[in-house]
């Protein structure tokens, strides 16, 4: 029993120091003295691009820590669940892409992690997209809800562009095609 005690321990043990550090990512740099520190050194474009690009490593890091972590099924969502993702990936991207300010990227995720919730019904990614949601809704209560919309063709082309790669990158990249089939 102590062996597939520590072998389970250590099968999550990835996921648990991937989350960490995503956590730590986003905590740390949103604190004061270490953000200001990061903008004095880095210029504001600087830190924001290395910023972006530091959470987007770690995000598909995370979810690909959640796809090797042990399956522990906790419920089918079915044809349902794939056809709310599809349904709603479209909203987000929309949000994130249309909405002025960062309130549109944190409802963007809110909806994404919303709906993979409810289209993964296994412990890990249930971890990952509750936590996801949970971290999205505390961004929302701080910065608020978008107030508004910046509609450019640029924009919405930009949308269609952004979904329809995430569309093509997910089996590559997550190993499942985001289609109800």
């Amino acid at each position: 029993m102590t062996d597939f005690h520590s072998d389970i321990i250590t099968d999550w043990d990835e996921y648990v120091f991937a989350w960490a550090c995503f956590l730590g990512a986003h905590v740390i740099p949103a604190a004061k003295g270490p953000r200001g520190w990061l903008i004095g050194h880095l210029g504001r474009r600087g830190y924001l691009a290395a910023f972006s690009a530091v959470s987007v490593v770690l995000l598909l890091w995370l979810v690909g820590a959640a796809g090797r972590a042990p399956h522990v099924p906790l419920w089918d969502s079915g044809l349902a669940g794939r056809w709310l993702v599809n349904l709603a990936m479209p909203v987000a991207i929309l949000c994130g892409c249309l909405a002025a300010g960062l309130s549109g990227l944190v409802l963007a995720f809110a909806i994404w992690a919303g709906a993979h919730l409810v289209a993964n019904g296994d412990l890990a990614h249930v971890l990952l997209f509750g936590g996801m949601l949970a971290f999205a809704l505390t961004g929302l209560a701080r910065s608020g809800v978008p107030r508004s919309m910046r509609i450019t063709l640029m924009r919405v082309v930009v949308a269609f562009g952004l979904w329809s790669m995430l569309i093509w990158l997910h089996p590559h990249v997550i190993g499942a095609s985001p289609l109800p089939h």
